[in-house]
């Protein structure tokens, strides 16, 4: 289930798990069988049902497109941060090699500041690296999520 409010994707069976909505209703209590189950949205606080109508289709299309929007921002950011990464680690490379002082016999010293600016670069760019992979790959599933979602509300197959 998608919230039509801010298009957040509700697991109903991991709700359910947490809390089951029929332990709430004592057991001798017969419900009628139209009786529709109601989740509540964590992110907005907008009640989330089955049987959604063309004005909430709207909201959640609408919903679905910003989410989307937000994917391509968090793929966007990882890129950036898996290019900055690239420059850094090549950077940490060029300053260990300059490490290797030939008055030495090219032996890397660990007493002089190009070795410390070349951890410290390493250090970085693995940093950043490892935080632009996470980016990158969360924007990418949420891209495609949100665009099976959008595909199916354009073809008229979704339900919720």
């Amino acid at each position: 289930m998608y919230c039509h409010n801010c298009g957040k994707r509700i697991d109903e069976l991991k709700a359910e798990k947490k809390v089951a909505t029929l332990s709430k209703v004592d057991i001798e209590t017969e419900l009628p069988d139209d009786t529709e189950i109601v989740y509540s949205c964590p992110r907005c606080g907008e009640h989330i049902h089955h049987d959604l109508t063309p004005e909430e289709m709207k909201g959640l299309s609408r919903a679905a497109h910003e989410q989307y929007q937000k994917g391509s921002n968090d793929f966007a950011i990882g890129m950036c941060q898996v290019v900055l990464a690239i420059i850094a680690l090549v950077l940490g490379a060029v300053f260990l090699i300059l490490a290797r002082k030939p008055a030495y016999g090219f032996v890397l010293q660990t007493d002089c500041t190009e070795f410390y600016v070349g951890l410290v670069l390493l250090a970085v760019g693995l940093v950043l690296l490892v935080v632009g992979l996470v980016y990158v790959v969360r924007g990418c599933l949420k891209r495609k999520e949100y665009s099976n979602l959008l595909k199916s509300i354009n073809n008229g197959i979704f339900i919720q």
